[in-house]
């Protein structure tokens, strides 16, 4: 059963549009096998946000859902239009 990703304020939109990426084999894939050992010459906050939520997923066992926060918050850094939780 996959794990899903808890609503921090007004994050449904992100939640679903990121269960759609972990679906995606190809960018799923990278990040589990090649990331890390590229993480020096490709790394950014927003990247190792992403690889660490998606890590925190594959090993959920068992959990019902995690919390996307410090990827909420890469995002929010990246893309001014993303801070705070309104619409």
């Amino acid at each position: 059963m996959p794990c899903g990703l808890r609503n921090i304020g007004n994050t449904c939109f992100m939640n679903s549009i990121l269960q759609c990426v972990f679906a995606t084999p190809p960018l799923t894939d990278y990040f589990l096998s090649e990331f890390s050992s590229e993480k020096k010459v490709r790394s950014t906050p927003l990247a190792q946000s992403y690889y660490d939520l998606l890590q925190e997923v594959k090993s959920a066992n068992g959990v019902s859902s995690v919390t996307p926060s410090a990827l909420k918050t890469a995002v929010s850094r990246t893309v001014i239009e993303f801070r705070g939780y309104g619409q």
